[in-house]
């Protein structure tokens, strides 16, 4: 699985503001802006009749009683303000699924409640906008000492970020607005408001929330607005050099240089992505000059691990001409490996072990060299030029053979097996022993053993009995061989439908837990892929949880090679795609292989019941958790899983209906417009982003008459029910049958529910008229909670049945 890059705070940077502190350095400019306190000769208190309004975007703002401060000037300019009393925020999603997450969190599809405090941080005119209507409403400043006092330390704690931020914009030539306001609300507690118009979805609500699954930050809603503009890339990063060493205790040392094309002439900031447990000892130009950076301003370690982000800002001394190239360089040192017991080692920053500029459709050349302890193994991104000794070390030198937006590497005391096979070769490390975890696991396995969870939904399920003991300890090993064939044929299987494999070699390593990533060139698969059935047993895997870690994981991972690693994304929104391709091919892989029992049917089954079964301690299911289209923020603290839960399941249904509407019966290849249609997006997309509008124009250009249920030669009505609705339909059937003198007359309804009203769905309808044996009666276009049907038939039917075939995902009552 790739993963996105985390959705909320100050995650979204590259902002703009209405400050200038030219004079200054942006180190001595954030220290100023951070210094800010509460002007405690600047207090103005707010009593009825009197009422300050406020309106950003589609927020309502109103501060009914209580008193308002604003910050101290800074260049002039005022860039915060604090209340405390009794105020009211109204706002109302414009955008349906919004609407539905808002209503998922609050309980209504509208945000409207009381606060009584609020912190507002600003570049834009807010403070000269409410300094007016204070005059206006005859409301004067005056000393209040003790409120700033109260406000004071809090500001402490606040102020880093929120001062980072307003630092940002003062470093842009093409400043854009912004406004947040923190709100500690009646009835939610603490959540936030942003409008920045910098941002590519300007308007945000949201909320930071623990649970049992950890902190997360609950998106409530977030969305474009008609004054907001896509945000325009100001860099380009253009190669990767990397030098990296692994000590004997497995922290981490490491220089890298990235080199740069400067797209605009107007912006100084570059935004990267790097491990909060690695600590940056120097940044400098290609000159050696030191440049300013920040890095999880005024934490400690311990701070960074519980509270940090994994970004790292970089500011240039000044804005580049448009075209020109330069390069940064990063020293810092950490530790990013983790042990796991046995021998078995990790990276447990997989995407952030370096720093990474860009998103997953920002392609790179890169040149790797590690030096690592020489009683280990090391496989890399990229092709092997050299791995040579270097007395207790050994020192190896990789370089990609094509653009790659990530790199990654794994290490461990593996055992080795290599496969070539025609235009590529494939190369498999496992451990010789088992993560600790794991092999404590196996020896206690039984009744008590705990659930294993899955990388793509709740697979794994404890085992009901005792297993007997093994006289051998499993080895991960003793599967290279096998697995290194499977893949192969998987590779070839996919090209099918794929084109050519995209990279000249394959590595594929063993990494502990219950996950697997598919980098470019590179898998990690998990230790539960490399064992046999009967240890998988003993470890608690249930028989559809061994057939997942045999039968998909592995294979979805190959299919990432091209879904992922070469088709790319660039918006959370859009992730979905190469996830579901990925995991659709895979279960054709499994249902293609000559000992399948039918696996398509089956995990299609499987995924149909996980998306309509109620979730364990909750009301709603998987279905209802929201759109494929809201990509990361399905994981949330009230479905800390829903990613998994909704991405996989659904993203494979989607593929596999427009599979088939697409299926030309009785043709010499009944898929040939699907795989046109998969050929044209690996081709048309390669190593750039492929957006689900995109994809929505692909499968027009292609369509056929029957998926024209608008009769617009457009797809809207399928992507806007599939990919930005939530919700799975529900069908039954009540008929009737006349004999007449061209036979068998059956009309009825067909009744849908579990969906909005607007819902449209074409419902293939069989006739049961034999035991056993089912007539297609034909394709209703199921339109509201009713519609009618009728047909004529040669035989009576017993039984109408709806979609034996499994084509539409639906729930037939």
């Amino acid at each position: 699985m790739r993963f996105g890059v985390p959705f909320s705070g100050m995650c979204c940077l590259l902002l703009a503001a209405a400050v200038s502190a030219a004079d200054q350095s942006p180190r001595e400019t954030y220290e100023q802006l951070n210094a800010l306190r509460v002007d405690a000769a600047g207090v103005y208190e707010i009593e009825s009749p009197n009422r300050i309004e406020l309106r950003r975007g589609d927020v309502q703002l109103s501060f009914e009683h209580g008193k308002l401060a604003f910050f101290e000037e800074f260049s002039g300019r005022i860039t915060g303000v604090v209340f405390s009393g009794r105020g009211h925020v109204f706002a109302a999603p414009r955008d349906v699924v919004e609407k539905q997450q808002m209503a998922r969190f609050l309980g209504a599809p509208v945000l409207d409640q009381d606060f009584f405090s609020a912190c507002l941080r600003f570049t834009d005119d807010t403070a000269d906008e409410l300094l007016r209507q204070l005059r206006s409403g005859g409301i004067s400043a005056h000393q209040d000492s003790s409120f700033a006092t109260t406000w004071n330390p809090l500001l402490t704690t606040v102020n880093p970020a929120q001062s980072l931020r307003v630092l940002f914009g003062t470093l842009s030539q093409n400043a854009k607005p912004f406004f947040r306001a923190s709100l500690d609300g009646v009835v939610t507690g603490p959540f936030e408001v942003v409008f920045d118009q910098s941002r590519e979805e300007s308007m945000m609500f949201g909320q930071s929330k623990k649970s049992a699954a950890g902190t997360f930050y609950d998106v409530w809603a977030s969305y474009k607005t008609p004054v907001s503009s896509p945000p325009v890339a100001a860099f380009c990063a253009l190669r990767y050099s990397i030098e990296t060493s692994i000590l004997a205790n497995t922290t981490l040392e490491a220089r890298t240089e990235v080199r740069f094309r400067a797209e605009t002439d107007s912006e100084r900031l570059l935004v990267f992505q790097l491990s909060r447990m690695l600590n940056v000892d120097e940044v400098t130009d290609e000159r050696g000059n030191p440049l300013t950076y920040f890095q999880n301003e005024g934490m400690n370690l311990h701070e960074r691990s519980t509270r940090g982000n994994d970004y790292l800002y970089v500011v240039l001394p000044a804005a580049l001409a448009h075209g020109s190239e330069f390069a940064l360089r990063f020293r810092y040192h950490g530790n990013v490996i983790q042990d796991a017991g046995n021998g078995v080692f990790y990276v447990g920053a997989r995407e952030v072990w370096y720093p990474h500029f860009g998103d997953a459709a920002d392609f790179a050349a890169y040149d790797l060299t590690m030096r690592w302890p020489r009683r280990l193994r090391l496989v890399a991104t990229g092709s092997k030029l050299d791995e040579h000794d270097d007395g207790d070390f050994r020192v190896g030198h990789w370089r990609t053979e094509k653009p790659v937006s990530v790199a990654g590497f794994n290490l461990g005391e593996y055992a080795f097996a290599s496969l070539s096979s025609g235009t590529h070769s494939i190369d498999i490390y496992a451990n010789r022993l088992l993560e600790q975890a794991l092999n404590n696991r196996l020896g206690a396995a039984g009744l008590d053993a705990p659930r294993m969870p899955s990388p793509f939904g709740p697979e794994g399920q404890v085992a009901t009995k005792m297993m007997p003991e093994f006289p051998v300890t499993p080895s991960p090993a003793d599967a290279l061989k096998d697995i290194g064939r499977e893949i192969d044929s998987s590779i070839r299987f996919y090209e099918g439908f794929s084109g050519p494999f995209p990279f000249q070699k394959l590595g594929v390593s063993q990494i502990p837990g219950t996950f697997g990533q598919g980098w470019p060139g590179l898998l990690y698969l998990s230790t539960f892929s490399f064992l046999s059935p009967a240890v998988q047993r003993r470890a608690g895997l249930s028989e559809s949880g061994q057939e997942h870690f045999t039968e998909l994981v592995p294979f979805h991972e190959v299919a990432h090679q091209w879904w992922g690693n070469v088709v790319a994304w660039s918006h959370y929104r859009d992730q979905w795609i190469d996830e579901a391709i990925a995991n659709y091919l895979a279960l054709l892989f499994a249902d293609n292989q000559k000992n399948a029992n039918h696996p398509l049917r089956v995990w299609l089954g499987r995924y149909r019941q996980r998306l309509v079964e109620k979730l364990p301690g909750t009301a709603e299911s998987a279905s209802d958790i929201g759109a494929l289209n809201l990509g990361s923020r399905l994981s949330s603290s009230k479905s800390p899983e829903g990613f998994e839960q909704v991405i996989y399941p659904k993203g494979s249904w989607v593929i596999h209906m427009l599979r088939e509407m697409l299926r030309q019966p009785g043709g010499k290849n009944p898929d040939a417009r699907f795989v046109t249609l998969l050929h044209t997006l690996a081709a048309k997309y390669a190593y750039r982003a492929l957006s689900t509008g995109d994809l929505q124009h692909e499968v027009e250009a292609i369509m056929t008459p029957n998926m024209d249920l608008e009769e617009s030669h457009s797809m809207d009505w399928f992507f806007e029910e599939w990919v930005k609705g939530s919700g799975v339909p529900h069908y039954h059937v009540e008929f009737t049958v006349h004999r007449n003198e061209k036979g068998y007359l059956i009309r009825g309804r067909l009744f849908q529910r579990g969906v909005p009203r607007s819902f449209v769905a074409p419902v293939p309808l069989y006739s049961n008229a034999v035991a056993g044996h089912s007539t297609l009666l034909g394709v209703v276009t199921a339109a509201g909670p009713e519609t009618s049907f009728h047909f004529t038939t040669e035989a009576p039917p017993r039984k109408i049945i709806i979609d034996p075939q499994m084509t539409l995902l639906c729930v037939a009552e």
